[in-house]
Order: structure tokens, then sequence, then C-alpha cells
């Protein structure tokens, strides 16, 4: 969801706009500061569509989101296609609190530190800053 980790994780910027989707939610993974996305009936979650990612890319992200999750296929609102994103892999799901994950307050209080402790993130200060001027 961040133009900082995007750059940060694929050393690339694509284009993005925002996105909905429905009958999928996010909630707090215990213990971290970031989420899990798993499959919710009745749910519409906002996030962000990135255009034109490379399989490269792709490869890194795969690599970043590792084991807990598994990259799918789903559908976006008003787009013809659907996209891929990352969603918690269902033996992993007891992993998930019952405590729906809000971005903002992550923005604000962990997306710093979140960046901090995952290794391959340079200059993330840098990066954060950038992201919060635009």
């Amino acid at each position: 969801m961040y133009p900082s980790v995007m750059r940060a994780v694929t050393g690339r910027e694509f284009p993005s706009k925002k996105a909905r989707v429905q009958n999928y939610a996010r909630f707090k993974v215990k213990g971290e500061s970031y989420p899990g996305l798993t499959p919710f009936e009745d749910a519409l979650t906002e996030g962000v569509l990135y255009m034109d990612v490379d399989a490269i890319s792709v490869s890194r992200l795969d690599d970043f989101e590792g084991e807990l999750y598994e990259r799918s296929e789903i559908p976006v609102e008003g787009e013809a296609l659907p996209a891929q994103t990352y969603v918690i892999k269902a033996r992993y799901r007891d992993r998930l609190s019952a405590e729906a994950w809000d971005p903002k307050p992550f923005e604000k209080d962990d997306l710093l530190e979140f960046m901090k402790t995952y290794r391959g993130f340079a200059n993330t200060a840098a990066l954060f800053d950038e992201e919060k001027k635009g």
C-alpha cells in the first residue's frame, strides 16, 4: 500500500491508484504491526492497485511477503481484469487477530519502524520522509 515500501522492495516505482476489493478483510497479524488479508464475506477493503509491475519486481515481492502469504488473483471494483495480491495462507489464518487493521495508525506510528526491521531496505528514513511530503 505504500510507495516507499514498494520502492524499497522492488527498487522501482509503478503507476498506482486507489482500489477496493469485496469479500476480503485485513486483520492485524498477532504480535506484528502489519496486516493479513483474508477472505471475509461482505467485507469491503480499500488499498492500492499498482500497474505494469514487471516479473523481477513480482519475484522480489514474493520473497518479501514470505511463507505466510500467497499471491492470489482477486477481482477489483471497477477493473476489467483481476489483480494479484497477497492473501494469508489458509493454514496461517490462526495467526490473525480479530482486530481489523487500520492503515492510518500504521502510517503514523509503525511504518518507519517496520521498514527499519526488514533487511534490504536502504535509506528508509529518506523514503518515508519523501512519502510524507507527497
